[in-house]
């Protein structure tokens, strides 16, 4: 019998031209079970983006053995993911979203029981199409199909690559993760596979504590997307959703002009990046007081509202430290937990004390020292000497292995992004990859700590150096400087103009069509792709709290070379996944970019090192342990009034923190109390 052409799954006999970018399509899909038989039908529903263009039906058997659901259910999510991939490879479509009425663990599990796996965390994995589930109710399957994906269009921003979700920030502002649970890219057996059994072990251990005790924490920070503080608690409450834990996040109104006075005049002088003249004066602390005063009185402090129905409040970054004398003030049984995660120059507070640093660092101590805790880099330079050692404790930031910057990407989808790759930087004017040859790539915001001056010249010192050397234009390596953007950082456009104006000066003329530098829309993917094919990674910030993105590189198993900057010596082991090098010491960082791009024996043993380096603690599971452990601790008393002074009253403090603190890395102390065995 001839193929029928009307099948999905027979591949279209069209041609291609080699920078054609596959057709980016939206699928509904709908699954029903035949109650009497071993089928499974389905309805897939196909939208461009703007309306329905087709739809599709089909059936599969499930023969595995009936007594086992779980059996069942396996067999059934890979002959349905089967059929979707098929179908995306044959009519070269690159599927951003699939909206699932009807699921198939519906079919094996009762309502409310969670699955073991899903269709959806296979969907996202295997054909990074991001999964919502959406409740319809046409009679139907077409019908339901057809629903859901037009409602779930929607929910995705129109910038490219047309998979981006859009931000969720909901009633009181919060952030409402994931469309508050509707996207549903991972299951908790997938995160339990990124760790040992005894870590997995505590993490429920304290889970089911928690819910014991009807705790609440709620984290407070000023951005939803851009910069690792929202990535990692788009992770967090993902995996803490997963676990039924009620844990909450909320974000301040964003106000431009506040932004620029926390950008320029806390984070960059609390750095020390910014220009001697930069201070605050006297508008711009009442500037920020009014903000967080509004921010608390019409969003946070009312009866129902999270500063008075929290157990914990996380104080995630200084943008809203102002809100600390108000939580005091509302709830005095709430705990409240300061996370610094930017590099203090401690060192220049103590040593100019009538200095910008200083200045800035004295008015923002004047709400941090009512917190309870004070969480911090575990770099002691990060740590001003006024806060009481005896209420500090150390975490590194972490990064999450399922999401869209650490997720293996297949061949298909690691094409489709080369094409947007290119595609933004020729919307933006800039140069385009050539992915058939090296790169060398530096993922940061354009930002004036990360270092890209240094960056470039090191790069014109290397290129130099392989011109001497008469190494051939398609063995040589271009450049990629790229990165996200953030709502709060006005920096970014200034930076990003200088970053194109430099390469217009005459030193760069030879080589400037190999230099790359492109600020991305916030997908994850598209940084995952150009780490994970890198030749080498620069870090080259002059100043850092703990990089995440030297622990992605790593992950990737792609070799670093950085600056000896903030936590970064900390994540590279010097000589054996990477390279660090002094501050500003372009010659060192352009002879180790020489001998990584040269000697292919030494990236591959660098390389299978990083990989080899990097453990489980730099990963969602472990952040989420910590700060699980943190709230056990610090609630151990429920219902009692601390009528501590904070940070200042130190052994109360001390006390009423079960004793966590002296500058010890959090991890310390519940492998301690757990008997921890794992990770050694």
């Amino acid at each position: 019998m001839p193929p029928n052409p009307d099948v999905p799954t027979i591949p279209t006999t069209r041609r291609f031209s080699q920078y054609y970018v596959p057709q980016a399509v939206y699928l509904g899909l709908d699954v029903q079970r035949c109650s009497k038989s071993n089928m499974v039908s389905y309805a897939i529903s196909v939208h461009d983006g703007s309306y329905t263009t087709d739809f599709y039906t089909g059936e599969f058997e499930v023969k595995a053995n009936k007594k086992c659901e779980s059996d069942c259910l396996e067999e059934g999510l890979h002959k349905l993911l089967e059929v979707v991939k098929q179908y995306s490879m044959a009519q070269h479509y690159k599927v951003q979203l699939i909206a699932l009425s009807n699921t198939l663990y519906e079919s094996y599990y009762a309502a409310g029981e969670d699955p073991p796996f899903t269709a959806a965390s296979a969907f996202w994995r295997e054909l990074d199409a991001i999964p919502y589930h959406v409740h319809t109710h046409g009679d139907t399957q077409d019908e339901r199909a057809s629903a859901a994906v037009r409602k779930a269009v929607i929910w995705m921003s129109p910038q490219y690559p047309g998979n981006i979700p859009r931000v969720c920030v909901g009633y009181r502002h919060e952030v409402e993760v994931d469309f508050n649970g509707m996207i549903h890219m991972v299951d908790l057996i997938d995160y339990e596979r990124t760790v040992c059994r005894d870590t997995w072990r505590v993490l429920n251990e304290m889970a089911s504590k928690y819910k014991e005790r009807k705790l609440t924490v709620s984290f407070f920070n000023s951005t939803p997307q851009g910069g690792g503080v929202a990535l990692m608690r788009h992770a967090l409450l993902r995996l803490y959703r997963l676990m039924h834990l009620d844990v909450h996040w909320f974000v301040a109104r964003p106000k431009p002009e506040v932004f620029d006075i926390t950008k320029r005049k806390f984070h960059n002088v609390l750095q020390g990046v910014a220009p001697p003249d930069v201070r605050l004066n006297e508008h711009d602390k009442q500037t920020f007081i009014d903000w967080s005063n509004e921010n608390v009185d019409r969003f946070w402090s009312k009866e129902g509202g999270p500063i008075l129905e929290s157990d914990v409040i996380v104080v995630d970054d200084p943008q809203l430290v102002g809100i600390i004398p108000h939580i005091k003030r509302l709830n005095p049984k709430c705990r409240i937990i300061f996370r610094s995660h930017i590099e203090i120059r401690a060192d220049l507070i103590r040593d100019y004390p009538e200095g910008p640093q200083a200045e800035t660092w004295n008015f923002l101590w004047q709400f941090i020292k009512h917190a309870d805790l004070f969480v911090a880099h575990p770099m002691d330079n990060f740590i001003p000497d006024v806060v009481p050692r005896r209420n500090v404790v150390l975490m590194p930031a972490t990064t999450d292995p399922l999401d869209g910057l650490n997720k293996p990407l297949s061949p298909w989808v690691t094409e489709y992004y080369q094409s947007v790759f290119n595609r933004i930087c020729m919307d933006q004017g800039a140069n385009e990859v050539d992915w058939s040859r090296p790169y060398i790539v530096q993922v940061a915001r354009f930002d004036p700590s990360k270092g890209i001056p240094d960056v470039l010249e090191s790069y014109r010192l290397l290129r130099a150096k392989l011109s001497a050397e008469g190494i051939d234009d398609y063995n040589t390596p271009q450049l990629v400087i790229c990165g996200h953007g953030s709502v709060d950082d006005p920096d970014g456009t200034v930076i990003y103009e200088q970053t194109h104006r430099t390469l217009q000066k005459t030193e760069f003329a030879a080589i400037s069509l190999d230099i790359i530098a492109a600020r991305l829309p916030p997908s994850d993917q598209l940084l995952d792709l150009i780490l994970s094919n890198a030749r080498v990674a620069l870090q080259l910030s002059h100043r850092e709290g703990f990089e995440v993105k030297v622990t992605e590189s790593l992950h990737k198993g792609v070799p670093i070379v950085a600056y000896q900057a903030g936590g970064i010596p900390l994540q590279i082991k010097a000589g054996v996944d990477g390279f660090l090098e002094k501050i500003g010491d372009v010659e060192g960082v352009a002879q180790r970019l020489y001998e990584l791009v040269t000697d292919d024996n030494l990236h591959a043993q660098m390389g299978a090192a990083a990989k080899r380096e990097v453990t489980e603690e730099y990963f969602t599971v472990w952040n989420s342990i910590n700060w699980l452990h943190m709230s056990l601790e610090l609630t151990n008393e429920p219902g009692l009034d601390s009528g501590s002074k904070g940070l200042l009253d130190e052994e109360a403090t001390y006390a009423r923190n079960s004793q966590m603190g002296n500058t010890q890395m959090l991890s310390a102390f519940w492998r301690k109390q757990y008997s921890y065995s794992g990770l050694t």
